[in-house]
């Protein structure tokens, strides 16, 4: 029902544009065609509906153009947020446009009635030009100055949104770490490890101190390079082979030159914790983990996926999959992509590029 609403909204702006960009083109023309140096034989013969189709056709093309550009960016709130130029950079930009177009406008319409020097502009067709261009402009300005404190205030909310879901992950992964079940078995693990091997028990109280540290340091941050997820994920893993043993591995075939590109923090561990819950995992049935990109509609996208060994009587609240994949709606409108086919589990998420 929601979703339908929020169609129906875009339609609904969809149809004002057109007619916004289809008034523009159509007065811009009448005035060019009546008050530039048009000879006025030939006025009544350019005022035809073929003539204002293709118009409209112009305009809606350039205008519809510069907002599916704008609203590409307006995905990315964060470079947004921190580039308030772009409103500047937009006025700009519709500026020149409207220039150009309404300068090719007026050309097109010389070279229809093959008028001599089809690219020179008189003084009346060049104060008519820069006539029609002012009031264009003052028009698509308070537009777009309307739209952008609109989108503004959207942004800020995803922002304030974004900042109650980090909170929210940073709140579970700690969760997970102190519940009295984890704690219990890495202090019955350490234990173990000082009775049986000294130097493996520092090993471990490291790499537990270190899990918590990390958690720790993603506190005021909305993404984090993956390189450095990739780097907790090591020593995650290593916390988790001291209990399980030598029967989890992770096969990592992501390529180096996205380990600097950014996401969620705690992704990586949020999804291999999900395995490990769900998951039988023992030496005579060993757990390999792939960690590998691909690109989907010129996107890249990075696939966690192990082989389906579902334990019997655990239950998923589906908390950790739901925060995750609302931090990416906020951060890049994109969903998670979740693949089961009863033998494979797979989890797509998009790479972020700020």
């Amino acid at each position: 029902m929601i979703e339908m609403k929020n169609r129906l909204k875009d339609i609904k702006r969809y149809l004002w544009d057109v007619l916004l960009f289809s008034g523009i083109g159509c007065f811009s023309y009448f005035l060019l065609v009546y008050y530039a140096d048009i000879p006025s034989q030939y006025q009544d013969r350019l005022m035809t509906f073929q003539a204002f189709s293709a118009v409209v056709v112009l305009f809606n093309g350039v205008g519809l153009s510069v907002k599916y550009i704008n609203e590409k960016l307006m995905m990315y709130y964060q470079f947004f947020l921190k580039n308030h130029r772009m409103l500047s950079i937009g006025l700009i930009t519709a500026a020149i446009i409207l220039f150009i177009s309404n300068y090719l406008l007026l050309v097109s319409t010389k070279l229809l009635i093959e008028s001599p020097h089809p690219f020179m502009l008189k003084d009346k067709g060049l104060y008519v030009m820069l006539t029609v261009w002012f009031i264009e402009l003052i028009i698509v300005g308070q537009f777009m100055l309307n739209r952008f404190y609109v989108d503004l205030v959207k942004l800020y909310k995803r922002a304030e949104e974004l900042e109650e879901k980090t909170a929210q992950a940073r709140y579970m992964a700690l969760q997970n770490q102190l519940n009295p079940h984890f704690l219990f078995n890495s202090l019955n693990t350490l234990i173990s490890e000082i009775e049986y091997n000294p130097m493996n028990a520092i090993e471990f109280t490291r790499n537990l101190a270190d899990t918590y540290r990390y958690i720790l340091y993603c506190q005021d941050k909305h993404t984090i390079p993956l390189r450095e997820e990739l780097d907790f994920l090591n020593t995650y893993i290593l916390l988790q082979k001291v209990r399980l043993g030598d029967c989890l591995n992770i096969n990592n075939t992501i390529d180096e030159k996205y380990w600097d590109v950014p996401i969620p923090p705690l992704t990586l561990q949020l999804l291999i914790e999900n395995v490990i819950k769900h998951n039988i995992i023992s030496l005579s049935k060993p757990m390999e983990v792939k960690l590998t990109t691909e690109v989907r509609d010129k996107e890249v996208w990075l696939s966690v996926s192990n082989p389906i060994k579902l334990k019997q009587g655990v239950a998923s609240s589906g908390k950790g999959l739901m925060n995750l994949s609302q931090r990416y709606k906020l951060l890049c409108n994109r969903e998670l992509i979740i693949e089961n086919n009863k033998n494979k589990f797979v989890i797509k998420v998009p790479l972020l590029y700020e």
